[in-house]
């Protein structure tokens, strides 16, 4: 995927740290020995400040301190200073929950002091932090916090900054209106006050915005500006050496969006070449990637293999994971369109691999930040039900007053309109009947919305039953081994190790089928068909659960025509044979045998996946495929499922205008028939193991 680079001027203020640290930290050290209470609190305060950047734990200890002695007797009004500093430690030191939480604690502080130019420095180093971990919601009421403060100071470069900073927010909320409105006002305040640099940055992300909204003549004209204005061979100061290698890229992306590869791969290298003069390495990188996904559209794989392997080397030096996922995608893609489909499948498993990774840890940290807010958000919503109490009274007595004066008109007309009480009278009965089909909507309206909320219940309800046994058998084991580990021996180290991992993958694959169940609620699934192979499909299916077919001993003979050809969308169809798979594996005996077996006519394909399993009862046979009738059903050893499977099997397959179906007799193991239609024709043929 091509990837533009933003010019992002986060208007980061920076913390001046003291020059000469060694001597003014040692004086400082020196004076704690005989200075009184208040001077202490304040030595010990320009300790921490003195610290931070080098020893930011050392500066924590000496802030705490300070912060206790403040808190009896503050005459210089330090303590929301010394909240600041602190906020920046734990920024320093990565927590950015306690950052966020100190920051906060010196912004309430400041505004009761009225100091309008600490409150815009607070909120926007506030904005900073959430636009780092993309809470982009938080980060704009910062920023506009922000912009409020410097407004009332007449700041024009915190206002210029801010303005930009909203522009970045709304650019990646998809607010591009907003975004280019933002970066105008910034842009204009850079050029009345003479910051060149700063408007060049601000009028290349207008650019950004038009190429956005495919206004491709107007983007190259903001771009064409500011290479004009910035001579790549007498550029001293890095931002504009910086601003014009991204100004070159992103005048690549749009010429390759109008298809003129000649101009793009001219302006790449140039966006390359300024980048690699500067070391700027994750500009470098991104300008890589986009020129292997240029070489992949000209059929040159050689060029594009060579610049996507730099930018994974430095993706992967750089620690840039955002690098290294587009890397990946791309050279899937580069694999797949020269039909090297292995390592095309290789690339992309690295690329789900590290999304999974990346969305896990993002996952982590929301969690973290929610719970260190929670005590603010209880006392915010406090306020905020008493305010909606006052709302809803006030409205009470406006609408009592409004009944008073309806009750008042109708009496009045009435008494006008004696003579005309037959006329009213059948308005009247028009009227009832019109509520009364309106009150029938709302009933079966509301019988639609309870059947589909006790599908939802039921279906959490099982997968939080089905979730607790794995979980808890993963903690039980864990908690054995990590207390008893020197004394349990080897085999049983690797006994209980093994029910960890059984526990571990029982969670993925349910919590896998929970997320795609929910996507597909959500309609977020796309449907995107081509004509498939089945018989290569399913070998990959089964190279997949091979692991799992080795730990229960269970063999799985596939026999599928080559013929076999189905017109589906190729990620639902493999999660419908995935789950069939799975179950199968689940409700077989070890040592049993699992069948695939097709059968192809002109009008379609059929699968029929079966095991020798303990088979399923009539009465479960019709729940098995309705998200109402969710059944859950433990396996031959014990193994626990959520039901979601079959019911995401069914949805997917109808999806692809298929069926499936399910012959059972208790005993005799289980038969799963999925029908899907051909994209071409076939002759007829039958294969059976």
């Amino acid at each position: 995927m091509n990837r533009i680079l933003l010019l992002v001027f986060l208007a980061i203020w920076p913390f001046k740290p003291f020059y000469g640290q060694d001597s003014r930290t040692d004086s400082l050290l020196s004076m704690t020995v005989e200075a009184s209470d208040n001077k202490l609190a304040t030595t010990f305060y320009e300790l921490s400040l003195s610290l931070q950047d080098e020893y930011p734990d050392s500066a924590l200890y000496f802030a705490n301190r300070a912060e206790l002695m403040l808190q009896r007797s503050d005459p210089r009004s330090l303590l929301p200073f010394l909240f600041k500093s602190k906020g920046r430690i734990y920024k320093l030191k990565l927590v950015t929950e306690r950052s966020l939480f100190y920051y906060r604690k010196a912004y309430d502080e400041f505004i009761k002091l009225e100091n309008y130019n600490e409150i815009g420095d607070c909120a926007l180093k506030m904005g900073n932090l959430y636009y780092d971990v993309s809470n982009f919601s938080e980060a704009y009421f910062f920023f506009m916090q922000s912009l409020n403060a410097f407004e009332r100071e007449g700041n024009n470069l915190g206002i210029a900054n801010m303005e930009n900073n909203l522009g970045n927010v709304s650019h990646d909320m998809g607010r591009l209106s907003d975004a280019e409105k933002h970066y105008q006002n910034a842009y204009d305040i850079y050029r009345e006050n003479d910051l060149s640099t700063e408007a060049y940055g601000a009028l290349g992300n207008i650019g950004l915005i038009l190429y956005a909204k495919q206004q491709y003549d107007s983007a190259l004209t903001c771009y064409n500006e500011v290479m004009n204005k910035l001579n790549p061979d007498s550029l001293i100061s890095p931002m504009q050496q910086q601003i014009l290698s991204g100004v070159y890229n992103n005048t690549a992306l749009t010429y390759d969006d109008l298809g003129d590869e000649a101009k793009a791969l001219d302006y790449y290298k140039k966006a390359l070449n300024l980048a690699l003069k500067i070391d700027d390495q994750l500009t470098a990188g991104s300008v890589y990637v986009n020129l292997g996904a240029l070489y992949r559209k000209m059929k040159d794989q050689d060029s594009s293999l060579y610049y996507l392997h730099r930018a994974l080397r430095i993706a992967k030096n750089r620690g840039s994971r955002s690098l290294e996922l587009d890397t990946y995608d791309e050279l899937a893609k580069l694999h797949a369109g020269s039909g090297n489909y292995a390592s095309a499948y290789n690339w992309q498993l690295r690329y789900d691999t590290l999304y999974k990774k990346v969305f896990n840890e993002d996952q982590s940290e929301q969690i973290s930040r929610l719970r260190a807010m929670y005590e603010q958000e209880i006392s915010e919503k406090e306020i905020l039900q008493l305010q909606s109490e006052s709302l809803i009274q006030k409205t009470l007595n406006k609408v009592f007053v409004i009944f008073l004066v309806v009750i008042v008109i109708l009496v009045i007309i009435i008494a006008i309109n004696l003579r005309s009480k037959k006329r009213t009278n059948q308005m009247l009965a028009e009227r009832n009947l019109q509520i009364s089909n309106a009150i029938q909507q709302l009933s079966e309206s509301e019988n639609e919305l309870q059947k589909l909320n006790k599908s939802k219940d039921r279906i959490f309800s099982v997968v939080a039953h089905d979730l607790r046994n794995p979980v808890a058998a993963v903690t039980g084991f864990s908690e054995l081994l990590y207390d008893n580990f020197d004394d349990f021996p080897v085999d049983t180290q690797k006994e209980y190790l093994l029910q960890i991992l059984q526990g571990t993958q029982r969670i993925q694959n349910l919590l896998e089928n929970l997320l795609i169940w929910a996507r597909s609620q959500m309609k977020a699934v796309k449907y995107d068909p081509e004509i498939l192979k089945m018989k290569g499909l399913l070998e990959e299916c089964v190279r997949e659960m091979k692991a799992n077919l080795d730990h229960k001993k269970v063999e799985c003979l596939l026999k599928v025509s080559p013929t076999c050809r189905a017109y589906a969308d190729k990620v639902m169809i493999y999660t419908v044979f995935r789950n069939l798979i799975i179950n199968a594996i689940k409700f077989s005996f070890p040592g049993s045998k699992i069948r695939i077996s097709s059968k192809t006519t002109a009008e379609g394909c059929t699968i029929i996946v079966s095991d020798e399993g303990i088979g399923i009862q009539p009465e479960i046979q019709a729940k098995l495929f309705t998200a109402n009738e969710v059944v859950s059903t433990p396996g031959t050893t014990g193994e626990s499922g959520s039901g979601l499977g079959l019911v995401i099997c069914k949805e997917f397959l109808e999806k692809n205008q298929g069926a499936i179906s399910v012959e059972s007799e208790p005993g005799n193991g289980s038969s799963f028939i999925v029908s899907l239609p051909s994209g071409v024709a076939a002759p007829s043929t039958s294969t059976s193991p």
